[in-house]
């Protein structure tokens, strides 16, 4: 027999005290394998688990850049005389990011808390507000009886505005509320116009008082700011609902720009541009209306296209009375008032 024989013969020899050859070969072999392929796994595994780590945090940091782009080009055309101090933003579980964006309003030198503008985004794109209750609070007013309405958070008042071309049941002004009480304050108010006036126009006629925002016409359905008939289901009657002054939170407008190289008006038209820019943006359709209702029935959208319905003011109570005698103030409301530095 020869020596390969052998090695055979020894190899498929059955023995009674342990496995043959064979089989702890073929033993060998398979516990290799299972090493290797746990190896695999463990590998693929720890790969696609840092993939998929990285493509979350690459998508949710894209979607709160593109939610703080949204934010930040709609607060530049709303919010009058709220200036932002810094977003923070906060993990709210995988799917879902928070952002706080500090705000205050700056009068007579002075900041004063206002509101927080609390946005979420999520990892699917978009931005909301936060889910619940944000109304302003209203509070029947001891001295006209009429309801004054108060910002959530800070409890201030909050500014209001009449349209020159809608009729109200009774309209604000708190001009005639200037007494001793406010001799060492630094008041906000918010005037409205009886009629449609041109930047230039306003800043020529408030040269006396501090100029913060202006209330830009951006009106395409004034229907909505009317009285309404409605059907009473208690009674099963029309009732009429009477208009009501637009609250700061609901209109459109743009800061005073003092110095620079464009004037207010042509930084409003620049945000509108840059609204427009953004097709996928949360608020592309306002941007898209506003843009058209200015511009009209021009080639382009100018500067000249923008008419004011009303403005922010800031000065002190010396500065404020003479605007009673101003033809062009047919409401105006208090705001913040601050002691006088």
């Amino acid at each position: 027999m020869t020596d390969r024989e052998k090695e055979l013969d020894k190899l498929f020899e059955d023995t009674s005290k342990g496995k043959t050859p064979l089989q702890q070969t073929i033993k060998r072999a398979k516990r290799k394998t299972i090493i290797r392929n746990i190896f695999i796994s463990v590998f693929v595994a720890l790969f696609v688990f840092v993939a998929l780590g990285f493509t979350w945090l690459y998508i949710m940091h894209e979607n709160q850049e593109n939610a703080l782009r949204d934010i930040q080009l709609f607060s530049e055309i709303t919010s009058p005389n709220v200036n932002e101090a810094g977003v923070q933003n906060m993990g709210n579980g995988i799917f879902e990011g928070i952002l706080f964006i500090n705000r205050y309003k700056e009068i007579g030198g002075i900041p004063v808390s206002w509101s927080d503008n609390v946005q979420t985004y999520s990892l699917f794109g978009g931005v909301s507000r936060l889910a619940g209750d944000h109304s302003p609070i209203h509070v029947e007013d001891p001295v006209d009886g009429q309801i004054r309405y108060y910002d959530r958070e800070t409890k201030q008042r909050m500014l209001e505005f009449y349209h020159p071309d809608v009729e109200y049941q009774t309209i604000r002004n708190d001009l005639l509320q200037l007494d001793e009480r406010m001799q060492d304050k630094t008041i906000e108010m918010a005037i409205s116009f009886d009629k449609k006036y041109k930047p230039e126009e306003v800043r020529a006629l408030l040269k006396d008082v501090t100029l913060k925002w202006y209330w830009a016409d951006t009106y395409t359905d004034l229907e909505r700011l009317k009285e309404v008939n409605t059907q009473s289901e208690e009674e099963e009657e029309e009732i009429s609902i009477p208009a009501s002054p637009e609250l700061a939170n609901q209109i459109y407008g743009f800061d005073e720009i003092n110095g620079g190289s464009i004037n207010s008006e042509e930084a409003f038209i620049e945000a509108i541009k840059n609204g427009i820019k953004e097709k996928n943006g949360k608020y592309y359709g306002e941007f898209e209306r506003i843009y058209h209702h200015l511009k009209g029935d021009s080639e382009e959208l100018h500067a000249e296209n923008v008419n004011v319905l009303g403005a922010v003011i800031t000065g002190t109570r010396e500065q404020l009375e003479p605007l009673l005698n101003q033809k062009m103030v047919r409401a105006s409301v208090f705001g913040v008032m601050v002691e006088s530095q």
